[in-house]
């Protein structure tokens, strides 16, 4: 039901995460705008550790700033999965950014704001994001809309015809 959803709205790049940030939908502009926005890609993993991420979100720094309070916040009082302990692990090893954001031990929950992206094909997008939660499955979709007449959405426009 929820693909059915994504996958109507043809201009918003909209995934679906778990609670692990671990992509369980996706549909068509969100796999065109990047190939770590499909299904089984984690991408609190790939933030950190793929060099793809950091031309894909220009303003990558401000992108894992926001990340690691709001996944904290996402816990909540529930404690991780081993899943999650294990990623968490992962990335305090790999990645010094994510260990020293994680020690902060800040928690933050935004589910709006601008996201700034670099498409190879379309160049910058500006877009805003929102993030919806689904409580009873513990799941969000997020979704990156460009404001109406901006020139993101005619780049996203642009990016659905080449595509599509």
């Amino acid at each position: 039901m929820v693909q059915t959803l994504i996958d109507s709205w043809p201009l918003t790049p909209t995934f679906v995460v778990n609670r692990n940030m671990t992509l369980l939908a996706s549909n068509r502009m969100a796999r065109e705008l990047s190939r770590f926005f499909t299904p089984g890609e984690n991408i609190l993993r790939a933030a950190f550790l793929e060099p793809e991420m950091r031309v894909l979100y220009r303003d990558w720094d401000r992108f894992t700033t926001r990340m690691v309070p709001f996944v904290r916040a996402v816990l909540g009082a529930e404690p991780p999965d081993r899943e999650l302990v294990e990623l968490i692990g992962e990335l305090s090893i790999a990645s010094k950014r994510f260990a020293t954001l994680w020690a902060r031990h800040d928690v933050k929950h935004r589910s709006t704001g601008p996201s700034a992206f670099y498409h190879p094909q379309v160049g910058p997008l500006d877009l805003q994001y929102t993030i919806l939660h689904l409580p009873d499955q513990r799941q969000m979709i997020v979704t990156y809309h460009a404001e109406p007449g901006s020139p993101s959405e005619e780049s996203l426009r642009l990016l659905a015809s080449l595509t599509g």
